[in-house]
């Protein structure tokens, strides 16, 4: 078994302001064989789907639209949802009480994403 198998059939949503980037974790997801189970480029649609769906992993850009997504790593934080902030502005950028969660740099690849994804699952 692959690192990437072990994600077989988890229910994931994509918070992310931008399409080319949305699209691209939701391919990358798919190869890996996660189940989709949503998007959100919005503050108050994403914390929305992060309070009602039902998610084994959200990954979450910092910066949505020039709000902060920080509201929405505290829904998932007291849901136990492990989450993986996407962001340009790495660790640094985050808030201090924050930064233990792993952190996928802008741009990435497959490979780092699957990193990402293990560190945050375990």
């Amino acid at each position: 078994m692959n690192d990437a198998q072990i994600f077989v059939g988890i229910r994931v949503l994509i918070i992310e302001d931008e399409a080319l980037v949305s699209m691209m974790l939701e391919e990358f997801l798919e190869q890996i064989g996660c189940r989709m189970m949503g998007t959100a480029s919005r503050l108050d649609d994403a914390i929305i789907k992060a309070r009602s769906l039902p998610l084994d992993m959200a990954l979450l850009d910092v910066n949505l639209a020039g709000e902060a997504s920080f509201p929405v790593a505290e829904i998932l934080t007291a849901r136990d949802i492990p989450f993986i902030f996407v962001t340009g502005y790495g660790p640094l950028g985050l808030p201090a009480d924050m930064r233990h969660i792993p952190v996928l740099p802008k741009p990435f690849q497959m490979a780092q994403l699957v990193d990402a994804m293990r560190m945050a699952a375990y």
